[in-house]
């Protein structure tokens, strides 16, 4: 018998919206061609790593369950891959984020429930576009106790954790990470439960806690499973999962867990909000180690903190800047605790959007205004895995959104993956190798290299001509992108609007020149107070906790008027702009 300690790989997808799906797209094809995907027992994933995280897990899903450990190749990843890179750009092009507030009944029914909100929607999209049709077996919408993973021919108590050892094709445990709003820490869905994972040195005890988290209550798993929940949150749905996974605050409402907790102290219901994964642990290495994974591969597509020689010191831009440097350094602790705990450095294979670029360390000033130093160049060296540094660096800048993507920011996305993860995936496959036989990776032929779609955008992205540099800058910004790109649009814009002003100038001249009443801006008011105050006026006077329902109406009927006033907007964009952005964003478009 070895004495060589089990290996067990662990795979990390950052979170970064669609951004950083396409980016681990990337990474799952390098992966595949390596033949390292069969040997992933850990995904964990955060936001927008979780759209795909989950989506590539079901094709694993469906594969293991189809075909024997024996008859299964590395060739069958290749495929799901392949079938990925499709679909996922695919469903993206339909714009998740502009749909989730496109439709007037849905909207409407924002209006009369509280329990229906943004987030149940584009849960609802998650599930219709990307998962509900992969595995025909399943419910509609696709329910988390379905994920678990059955392989053929396996005993019914077949678990991964304590059964992956006897196969060659590994069975991964997927791990959804979102934030608790309530306790400040990580929310996990998988396949088995979902809760907030204890801070301890071992499952079966409870009691040995460790670290500094000393917080009064922990919302925790259940044991036994979602049978052992109540019946609502039994049949949680992946749509659900994934949006809490990637709730952006202040985007979307935070999604509620209802009737699963309950505060005998306090005599009080616990209603946990689930928020965006990324506020707690935007890497999602948190869950590699919980499940004591020895070897690590780490894709990382979050938004990075800018750097500004000219800073704004006004108080919104200070406290906005703090968010950003809190993220940053949460980011950055997370990896060095990480890397502390893991020796071998060559069994971490890491890699973000950044990998490859300049940085300068720039010396101080003297008294006669001089440099005292030379700055310390080290310079760009993403051209040695085959992309130029303005491409590189351009990229590093797409936006966080989960709009549509066209083809030419997906395709760069997925081949940036592909190219940076090549050289370091070979240096973990070396350190990978089986217990039962330690040179059957090493020895592992790789795969030829595969015709991936996204290699259609290689040449530009070694050689980026002005054209193709110009689509990378558009695809930075969040909002106006198609004015930057169709000059035209500003005609009927302008138009429309001085349309309205020249046919209503009289009403707004006469408006202007008279006393304005007062109660419009009572009612303003009122409306702002009732939505910003609410909480802090039921625990000031009680008594208007009777109350609570019709001001969760009255907060529900705002978001609705807003939601309803755009959709009209939203669906005219869907239905004739949005096909504009994509055709002008193919890659057969672009001239060398």
């Amino acid at each position: 018998m070895s004495t060589q300690p089990l290996e067990k790989l662990g795979l990390a997808f950052s979170g970064g919206g669609f951004r950083a799906s396409f980016f681990h797209i990337g990474i799952l094809a390098q992966m595949a061609e390596q033949g390292l995907l069969r040997k992933v027992e850990i995904i964990s994933s955060v936001s927008g790593g979780s759209v795909i995280g989950a989506l590539y897990y079901l094709h694993v899903k469906k594969l293991l369950e189809s075909k024997t450990d024996e008859r299964i190749t590395d060739q069958d990843y290749i495929d799901i891959i392949k079938v990925i890179e499709v679909d996922f750009l695919k469903a993206t092009e339909k714009n998740i984020l502009m749909s989730t507030f496109s439709n007037l009944i849905k909207n409407f029914q924002m209006l009369i429930s509280l329990n229906y909100s943004g987030s149940n929607r584009i849960a609802e999209l998650y599930n219709k576009y990307f998962y509900q049709n992969i595995i025909k077996e399943f419910t509609i919408p696709v329910e988390m106790q379905q994920l678990k993973i059955y392989p053929l021919e396996s005993p019914k108590y077949f678990h991964p954790k304590k059964h992956n050892i006897f196969r060659r094709y590994k069975v991964p445990i997927l791990v959804l990470n979102a934030t608790t709003l309530n306790t400040g820490r990580n929310w996990q869905f998988t396949a088995q439960t979902m809760g907030e994972p204890p801070n301890r040195t071992k499952e079966d005890n409870e009691s040995q806690f460790i670290g500094v988290d000393k917080k009064p209550i922990r919302l925790r798993r259940a044991r036994n499973g979602y049978k052992s929940m109540v019946t609502q949150q039994q049949k949680i749905t992946l749509g659900h999962a994934v949006a809490a996974s990637a709730s952006v605050p202040g985007l979307f409402t935070p999604l509620a867990i209802k009737g699963l907790y309950y505060d005998r102290v306090k005599q009080q219901r616990i209603l946990p909000q689930l928020i965006d994964g990324g506020v707690f642990d935007n890497q999602g290495t948190e869950a590699l180690l919980d499940n004591d994974c020895t070897h690590f591969i780490i894709s990382d597509a979050s938004g990075q903190m800018s750097i500004k020689n000219q800073i704004a010191t006004d108080s919104l831009s200070s406290l906005l800047r703090m968010s950003d440097i809190l993220q940053d350094r949460a980011r950055t602790k997370s990896l060095l605790h990480l890397i502390s705990k893991i020796k071998n450095k060559n069994r971490i294979a890491f890699m973000d959007l950044r990998k490859g670029l300049s940085i300068r360390e720039i010396s101080w000033i003297n008294e006669n205004n001089e440099a005292a130093e030379k700055d310390k160049l080290f310079p760009a060296t993403s051209n040695e895995f085959g992309v130029d540094p303005k491409v590189q660096e351009k990229l590093s800048k797409i936006r966080t959104d989960l709009d549509a993507f066209t083809e030419v920011e997906a395709y760069s996305l997925m081949r940036s993956g592909y190219l940076m993860s090549e050289k370091d995936l070979k240096q973990l496959k070396e350190e990978l190798k089986e217990e039962s036989n330690k040179d059957e990776i090493k020895n592992t032929k790789q795969s030829p290299k595969i015709a991936w779609k996204f290699n259609q955008i290689s040449h530009w992205m070694k050689n980026p001509t002005a054209q193709y540099l110009k689509q990378l800058d558009i695809s930075q910004l969040t909002f106006a992108k198609v004015l930057q790109v169709f000059l035209w649009l500003w005609i009927p814009i302008i138009l429309v609007i001085g349309g309205t002003l020249y046919y209503y100038w009289p009403q707004i001249q006469q408006f202007i020149l008279s006393s304005i009443p007062v109660y419009p801006f009572v009612i303003m008011f009122s409306l702002w107070a009732i939505n910003s105050f609410a909480g802090t006026l039921v625990k000031l006077l009680p008594f208007l906790g009777y109350l609570t329902p019709f001001i969760q109406f009255i907060k529900g009927l705002i978001k609705a008027l807003l939601f309803s006033w755009g959709a009209i907007f939203i669906s005219f964009y869907l239905i004739c702009i949005n096909p504009f952005y994509l055709a002008y964003g193919r890659v057969s478009k672009l001239k060398k």
